[in-house]
């Protein structure tokens, strides 16, 4: 039975809300721009999604930015917008601090550090009025990420990733690695900060990736699959967080 961490109720609740928000389109997705593609994202991660975790549900303001990289889903090459995001915290920033669940308090005395501070988002969308046809989201720290399975090791997760098509085929990672390295660009980027920030900044910021996923079946999907990026260089927001406050889940 998977525990109640904080570690995993932050992978609980992005699979439980991805799931939740898929498409019922399965087809190919046609060309969108920018601005209708993130508007798309939202409604696929929404408020109880990433944003509730990592950063921020409304990010119509980044379209200018916005990349497409392709990658390969179960053998097929696949052309997917693509966004990253990183976020960094004052010395001595506790998990414990930042979200509290009142079924689960904190342990007194216990400081863990952030576990997740780097989310890559990749997606296909149809409409801006839907939610995308494929979705996956990739979560762990900068450098080179090892993932696990969340099933047999809930409590020693490095790096996970979820990945949806349509409405009822999910799949979570089980093994693979991806290195991800991360720079701060001058530009300032205009985004709302997560519920846990009292105070930040944000600046667009280049992300360097290159890996391969592994992903076992959850819901209705079947099939073992794997995601493999090739290396290229996308661009995404750096939040560097000054003063947090705590968040209390309801």
């Amino acid at each position: 039975m998977i525990t109640r961490s904080w570690t995993t109720a932050a992978g609980a609740a992005l699979l439980l809300s991805v799931a939740a928000c898929g498409s019922d389109s399965t087809g190919p997705s046609t060309t969108l721009d920018a601005t209708a593609a993130l508007q798309s994202l939202g409604l696929g991660i929404g408020t109880d999604g990433t944003s509730a975790f990592y950063g921020p549900s409304s990010l119509t303001s980044f379209a200018s930015q916005l990349d497409q990289v392709n990658v390969t889903i179960d053998g097929k090459s696949q052309s997917m917008f693509a966004l990253g995001l990183r976020e960094s915290y004052p010395a001595g920033t506790c998990t414990e601090t930042l979200i509290v669940d009142p079924l689960d308090p904190p342990i007194p005395g216990q400081c863990t550090p952030p576990p997740y501070t780097f989310v890559l988002i990749l997606w296909q969308s149809h409409s801006a009025d839907t939610p995308p046809d494929r979705l996956a989201l990739i979560a762990g720290s900068p450098g080179t990420m090892n993932f696990a399975d969340l099933a047999t090791s809930p409590d020693a997760i490095p790096a996970f990733a979820i990945y949806t098509e349509g409405q009822n085929d999910a799949w979570v990672s089980v093994s693979g690695t991806l290195t991800s390295n991360i720079s701060a660009t001058n530009q300032s980027c205009t985004v709302p900060l997560p519920p846990y920030a009292k105070s930040g900044s944000c600046n667009v910021a280049t992300f360097d990736e290159q890996g391969t996923i592994n992903l076992e079946p959850s819901f209705m999907a079947t099939n073992l699959i794997t995601l493999v990026i090739p290396r290229q260089t996308i661009q995404g927001i750096w939040q560097t967080i000054t003063e947090t406050q705590t968040v209390t889940l309801p």
